[in-house]
């Protein structure tokens, strides 16, 4: 009788423990497991390289020169700080010597969003409360706080301006104003004021692709905000070189001869 006994139980906790792991098999993964909700989603680290993708707007030579194909709703003072501008780049691209592009002639940076358009890397670096992109072109940083805090009205006008950022899901938003009005859109010339105002969408979309999708609003330069979108590949074997404006002349011809080939 005791051995039956023993039988029994020996077979329940056989069964009772098939049916725990048959469990733990078939189990959902839990919310916070999957790449939407966890840190992975926040993780825009990494070196980036622009991505060609839209060949009617790319000389091979000159890398992508505007942000997009169609022509921004200008205001008459935007139509008319437009026409003054002689860039290096479009369908009839002034001599160095003779273009006002201010990068060219006064060292100056190039702003924001202009700086994407030119064919140097970017490096994303993540800090609690902070994104730093760091640009191998002059090596100009832009920093973006995400701890909460405003925009800084103290500031006074900035070339890169002031970065607030803050996650909805997998995207960062990133909102920028306080701008100076002394560089270029992008490197065809088309104007801004002081009133710019930059909103950009950061996105992983994949592991090793990044969107930026911006809206521009400047209500002195265009009649109503315009959107531009732009794509990144992940360089993991990249590093970021060390490259100033250091006169005219080599400055110049490093940046127009530059590939994307590293």
């Amino acid at each position: 009788m005791r051995n039956r006994s023993c039988s029994i139980a020996f077979a329940f906790a056989v069964i009772s423990s098939c049916l725990l792991i048959a469990s733990a098999q078939t189990k959902q993964p839990s919310k916070a497991s999957t790449v939407s909700d966890s840190g992975q989603a926040h993780d825009l680290s990494g070196v980036w390289m622009q991505d060609l993708g839209r060949p009617a707007t790319v000389r091979e030579r000159y890398w992508i020169y505007e942000l997009t194909q169609d022509e921004p709703p200008m205001t008459d003072w935007g139509k008319a700080r437009y026409k003054t501008a002689k860039s290096s780049f479009g369908e009839h691209p002034y001599p160095i010597a003779e273009t006002n592009d201010p990068i060219y002639h006064t060292c100056a940076p190039p702003g924001l969003p202009r700086i994407y358009l030119h064919p140097f890397p970017m490096q994303i670096v993540q800090v609690p409360g902070e994104v730093i992109m760091l640009f191998e072109y002059d090596s100009i940083r832009h920093q973006i706080f995400t701890d909460g805090r405003p925009h800084d009205a103290a500031l006074g006008p900035l070339w890169m301006g002031d970065a607030i950022g803050h996650w909805e899901g997998d995207v960062l938003v990133v909102d920028t104003v306080n701008f100076n009005d002394k560089t270029w859109i992008d490197r065809m010339g088309h104007p801004h004021s002081e009133a710019l105002h930059v909103v950009e969408r950061f996105q992983r979309v994949s592991h090793e692709h990044l969107v930026d999708d911006i809206t521009i609003e400047d209500s002195k330069a265009y009649t109503k905000p315009w959107t531009a979108h732009l794509d990144f590949q992940l360089k993991p074997a990249w590093t970021l070189g060390e490259q100033f404006c250091e006169d005219e002349e080599s400055f110049q011809s490093f940046d127009k001869n530059a590939t994307p080939e590293k």
